[in-house]
């Protein structure tokens, strides 16, 4: 058995710990340190069971945290080569910690091995990552990206669980009061995964075996929760929900929030 718990899953802090009370990763640090150790101890788990940090790209919403979480504890930072300059660049982290660059290989960590996969999104460099925990079970963490690319698909589908953006409703962010230039960003092919383009790729994957499924980095401005499911199991109608498939929504904060698989 393995467990993923989506501790903060928004367009205003991302984090998501992979692991149980003894041992696991993070990806991203996208809110404050003590918001992550609160949500940490809240679900049982000690800070210091963090074997690694993995950062997906350097927007504030995945690295705020970084700096005094790495300050405080030391916990190596993987990223892709040019998001690890980037941080050092920016003073992002905390001498006390080893940055370790992941572009093409997998890394063991704790008994967590842990493979980048690129992510098109408006940065320098972004990823998604694919985790295979000790019980060998297979997941992926898939946010920030404008459209799903060849690899990235291929990537999900060899997994058991899979969180995935559903970021926006098309109609709320078109009617909306984000500047038209902003607009144009977020639905471009270097943006986010609306609602629509995530179901689409849901049923890709149950078609290929994929079961368990979490939609994450849910806009607060141009989605709500409740779309972001109906569009979900709408795309999903040729499959029966809780028998060919399991769908959880992340929470802006998760509260205790975890999936097993």
């Amino acid at each position: 058995m393995a467990r993923i718990y989506p501790l903060f899953s928004s367009s205003s802090g991302n984090c998501t710990y992979i692991g149980d009370e003894h041992c696991g990763i993070l990806i991203d640090a996208g809110v404050s340190c003590k918001k992550i150790c609160d949500s940490l101890n809240n679900n049982g788990i000690s800070p210091k069971a963090v074997q690694g940090i993995f950062i997906t790209h350097t927007h504030s919403d995945h690295i705020q945290g970084l700096k005094v979480l790495t300050k405080k504890y030391g916990i190596p930072v993987y990223a892709q080569r040019i998001n690890l300059e980037i941080l050092a660049q920016e003073d992002k982290v905390s001498a006390n910690s080893e940055l370790i660059e992941i572009d093409n290989m997998e890394y063991e960590v704790g008994g967590y091995s842990v493979y980048a996969f690129s992510t098109p999104h408006d940065t320098p460099a972004s990823c998604g990552y694919s985790i295979i925990t000790p019980s060998w079970k297979k997941c992926a963490v898939c946010t920030d990206l404008g459209y799903v690319t060849n690899e990235i698909d291929s990537e999900l589908k060899k997994c058991e669980l899979v969180l995935l953006e559903s970021n926006y409703d098309k109609k709320m962010l078109l009617n909306g009061s984000y500047p038209y230039v902003l607009k144009q960003r977020i639905a471009s092919n270097n943006g986010h995964l609306s609602n629509d383009d995530c179901g689409n790729q849901l049923s890709e994957l149950v078609k290929s075996g994929v079961s368990k499924f979490i939609l994450g980095h849910l806009s607060r401005e141009n989605n709500t929760p409740d779309m972001a499911e109906r569009s979900a199991v709408n795309s999903l109608t040729k499959f029966d929900r809780n028998r060919d498939y399991i769908l959880e929504v992340a929470k802006p904060e998760g509260n205790g929030m975890v999936v097993t698989f």
